[in-house]
Order: structure tokens, then C-alpha cells, then sequence
């Protein structure tokens, strides 16, 4: 628990040095630029965004602190560019505790064979928590319709894009994390132990596996919702075949007795 605390403690020590904060200015520009113009909207509630990979490298780079800071600093000034309704703080949280998560998994990493594993682990987590719960809730007490209503529709399109984040992650910041080190006073040594490594091989694969059944579980909840509302939807167009039919009879039957052809 101590060297968890720690975690925040060390990353806040970052904020003294100015080359985090150059660093990190820099990123939550990129992070805006690309919100502002790859940003694509599916529906009112859906959309697709590559801005996860700014935030991320922050949160790689500098820690949980630095990466949370900046997912205040991003959602904000992404508001005041491009305002899309009233703002809410839900939405700003939410986008600084993804940050944070990405630090949590990814701060300290090492360019090893525990990279990939890092990278799904901060990915799924951060889909599971802040996309697939925090978020539909938020959206769904805007909205005024149920969590459950919303959350297969929003389940399918996260889980869908989940593998296309993963690797776009694990292409990007294993070259990133090569570059920053590469240049003098960045590269950092640590003796803790991390969670994806030799030493916490157990720890490892138990989290792997729990994000795992949570992906799954979700999954199966969504087409379990899909495939009722699918059935629901077919008795009431059965309901409405059957209540025509026997309309068009009676109306036959009024035109046979008036010796009226229809």
C-alpha cells in the first residue's frame, strides 16, 4: 500500500521540473488538436476518438498525478474550444480518472515483454470503468433513459474498438517510451516492484484475467439485451400482423353483407 502512495507522491515531484511541463503542454495540445479534428461522432451518445493516445503518454511518462492534472486541463479547454452543451464536471472527472488509471499501469514501464500486457491491462480498465459504467451513467442521467438501456449499445462500440486501441498503443508507446529515453536525465531507475513483471508473475495474470470476464460478461449482457429486445420487437410486430388480418376480415365481412365489392 505504501509504495502505491508513493505512486502519486513521485509523480507529483515530476510537476517541478520543467521539462514535464513542457512535455505535457505539448501532449494535451496534440490532445486537443486531434479531439477537435478526428473526432468522430456515430450518434449523440457514441463516439470515436485517438486522443486516448496523448493522454496516455502523459500518464507513462510522468505518472498517475501529472496524467490526472492533464485530463482536467484537456476536457476543460476541449469545452471552451468546442462547446457541445452545458458542461459538466462528471465528464471532466471522468476523463482525468482514465488518465490517472493509464498512469497506474503504465508509469515506470519498461520497454520488456510486460509492455503489451501493461498496455491491455490500462486499456480495459480504463474502457471498463470510465467508459463502460461512469460514462453511460452520465450519459444516461442527461439523457433520462436507464443505464441497462444504454449500456449494450455503448458496450458493443467500446468493446468493438478496445482491440483497435490496444494496438494502436502498442505500436505508438513502446516508440515513444524509446525516444524519451534515449535523450539524457530521462531515462529513470526504479527498485520497486511492478505489477507486470518476473517478480508479481501471480498479481499479473489474476488482473489479466479479471478484465478478461469483465470484457466477456459485458459482451454476453449486450447481445443477451440485444436478443430480447429483438424478441420483444417480433411479437409486437406478430401482434400487429394478426390484429390487421383480423381487421381486413371484419371490414371483407361488412362489404359482403352490404353486397359491396371492395
Amino acid at each position: 500500500m505504501k509504495g502505491f502512495f508513493n505512486l502519486f507522491k513521485r509523480s507529483a515531484n515530476e510537476l517541478k521540473s520543467i521539462r514535464c511541463l513542457a512535455v505535457t503542454a505539448m501532449l494535451i495540445a496534440l490532445d486537443l488538436v486531434i479531439k477537435l479534428t478526428v473526432d468522430i461522432h456515430t450518434s449523440d451518445s457514441l463516439h470515436i476518438s485517438f486522443a486516448f493516445v496523448a493522454l496516455s503518454t502523459i500518464s507513462m511518462l510522468y505518472g498517475p498525478t501529472v496524467g490526472f492534472t492533464a485530463g482536467l486541463i484537456t476536457d476543460i479547454l476541449g469545452f471552451l474550444l468546442k462547446p457541445s452543451g452545458a458542461f459538466d464536471i462528471r465528464f471532466t472527472l471522468i476523463e482525468a480518472l482514465g488518465a490517472l488509471i493509464y498512469g497506474l499501469f503504465l508509469y515506470n514501464a519498461k520497454n520488456d515483454k510486460w509492455m503489451v500486457p501493461r498496455i491491455i491491462a490500462a486499456k480495459t480498465t480504463v474502457v471498463a470503468v470510465c467508459n463502460l459504467w461512469l460514462t453511460t451513467w452520465a450519459v444516461a442521467s442527461l439523457a433520462g433513459k436507464g443505464f441497462l438501456a444504454m449500456f449494450p449499445a455503448r458496450a458493443i462500440k467500446n468493446l468493438v474498438q478496445l482491440p483497435i486501441d490496444i494496438i494502436i498503443l502498442s505500436l505508438l508507446l513502446p516508440l515513444i517510451l524509446k525516444a524519451w529515453q534515449s535523450v539524457p536525465g530521462n531515462r529513470r531507475v526504479t527498485d520497486e516492484k511492478l505489477l507486470f513483471s518476473d517478480e508479481n508473475l501471480g498479481k499479473a495474470m489474476i488482473t489479466l484475467t479479471a478484465l478478461v470476464m469483465v470484457v466477456v460478461c459485458s459482451l454476453a449482457y449486450a447481445a443477451q439485451y440485444i436478443s430480447d429486445q429483438q424478441k420483444e420487437l417480433k411479437s409486437q410486430l406478430n401482434e400487429q400482423q394478426g390484429t390487421l388480418e383480423r381487421l381486413d376480415g371484419e371490414i371483407g365481412l361488412l362489404f359482403e353483407n352490404s353486397g359491396l365489392s371492395r
